[in-house]
């Protein structure tokens, strides 16, 4: 298992990489505000780009990603950005927010993405 952390003031995201299984955790915590989601975006992107490596430049990565938010308290809609961005650069039924609680899962619903991303 490679694991890389990566600390931001308040918050913390802490990437798991299992290449055995193809599938990278991004362990988010803290307030997801739009402050600190300008400096997520690049990270979670750079991750991406190495997942991408040795594919062709419009593939997309094999990798399940799982966004688990087990330890946020609060999303902004730079958060929603940064997922509906991932999921895009991600195959179909590769990517999932985990571990919401009923608050967050509330406003992917209420941003109407409850039908598109899987969010538990």
């Amino acid at each position: 298992m490679n694991t890389i952390k990566t600390f931001n003031s308040d918050t913390m995201v802490n990437f798991e990489y299992n290449s055995s299984e193809k599938h990278l955790i991004c362990n988010f915590s803290g307030r997801l505000d739009t402050q600190i989601c300008i400096s997520l975006a690049e990270e979670i992107n750079s991750k991406l780009q190495e997942l991408k490596q040795g594919q062709g430049e419009n593939d997309k990565p094999e990798e399940k990603i799982d966004f688990d938010m087990t330890e946020v308290t609060y999303i902004s809609s730079s958060f929603i950005r940064i997922c509906l961005i991932t999921f895009n650069q991600c195959k179909k039924e590769k990517f999932a927010i985990i571990n919401c609680d009923p608050f967050l899962k509330r406003t992917f619903k209420i941003a109407g993405l409850d039908n598109l991303l899987v969010v538990s």
